[in-house]
C-alpha cells in the first residue's frame, strides 16, 4: 500500500514534494508527528486490531489527538460489537475445548467496541475529542473465493496459533468450517459473514 501511494505521488510533481509515507506503530506515534499540525486522520478496518491490547488503547487515541490541529477531523471505520459473532463464537468454542477458554480468549486478536465505550474513551478518558456522528451498521459481507476456510486461515491466524500441534490445528480449522457451513452458507450462493461496522466522525476540540 505504501509502495502504491509513493508511485501515485511520484506521478504528480506537486504531490511528490509535499507527501511522505511511513510505516509506524499507531500506538506509539513519534513526537514529531504529535505536533498538532495535521488537518485529518483516518483509519479503515484496522482499529479492531490496533486496540486489542488493552494497555495500548489510551495512548493510541492520545497520539491521534496530539497529531491533529484544533478542529481537525478523525474519521474511522472498524469492527463494532457483534462483528463476525458467528465466527468468533465457533473459534472460541473449538479452540477453548482444547486449550481452555481463558487461553482461547487471550489468543483472540480482535476488539469490537460499541458506541458507548468509544464515546467515553474519546470524550472522557482521553478527552479533547468531540464525536459528531457515531453509528453501528450490520453489513453482511460475502466471502471471497477462499470462502470460510480462506478467511479463517488469514484473519483468524492468531486464534489458531493457540494450538501448537499442526495436525490438531488443522482439525480445528475443519471443525470450525463444518460449524460455520450451517450459518454462513447462503441458499443464494456463496459464504457470508455477519460484519458489524462501527463508524465515527470526530473533531479535536
Amino acid at each position: 500500500m505504501v509502495a502504491a501511494a509513493k508511485k501515485a505521488a511520484a506521478s504528480d510533481s506537486a504531490a511528490e514534494k509535499v507527501c511522505s509515507f511511513e510505516i509506524l506503530d499507531a500506538t506509539t506515534l513519534s513526537p514529531e508527528l504529535q505536533d498538532g499540525s495535521f488537518d485529518k486522520c483516518f483509519s479503515n478496518a484496522a482499529m479492531h486490531w490496533i486496540l486489542r491490547p488493552e494497555e495500548k488503547r489510551e495512548q493510541f487515541f492520545r497520539g491521534v489527538r496530539n497529531a491533529l490541529k484544533p478542529g481537525g477531523v478523525f474519521a474511522f471505520e472498524m469492527g463494532g460489537m457483534g462483528n463476525v459473532a458467528e465466527v468468533r463464537t465457533s473459534i472460541l468454542s473449538v479452540i477453548g475445548r482444547r486449550v481452555g477458554f481463558e487461553k482461547a480468549r487471550e489468543a483472540d486478536p480482535w476488539f469490537f467496541p460499541d458506541e458507548v465505550w468509544m464515546t467515553k474513551m474519546m470524550e472522557e478518558t482521553v478527552g479533547g475529542f468531540k464525536i459528531e456522528k457515531i453509528e453501528r451498521e450490520y453489513r453482511p459481507t460475502k466471502a471471497d473465493a477462499g470462502g470460510v476456510e480462506g478467511w479463517l486461515r488469514l484473519m483468524g491466524k492468531q486464534f489458531l496459533s493457540a494450538i501448537e500441534d499442526e495436525r490438531e490445528r488443522e482439525e480445528c480449522v475443519k471443525e470450525v468450517c463444518a460449524i460455520l457451513k450451517t450459518v454462513c452458507a447462503s441458499p443464494g450462493g456463496g459464504d457470508w459473514f455477519g460484519y458489524v461496522r462501527l463508524r465515527a466522525l470526530v473533531h479535536k476540540i
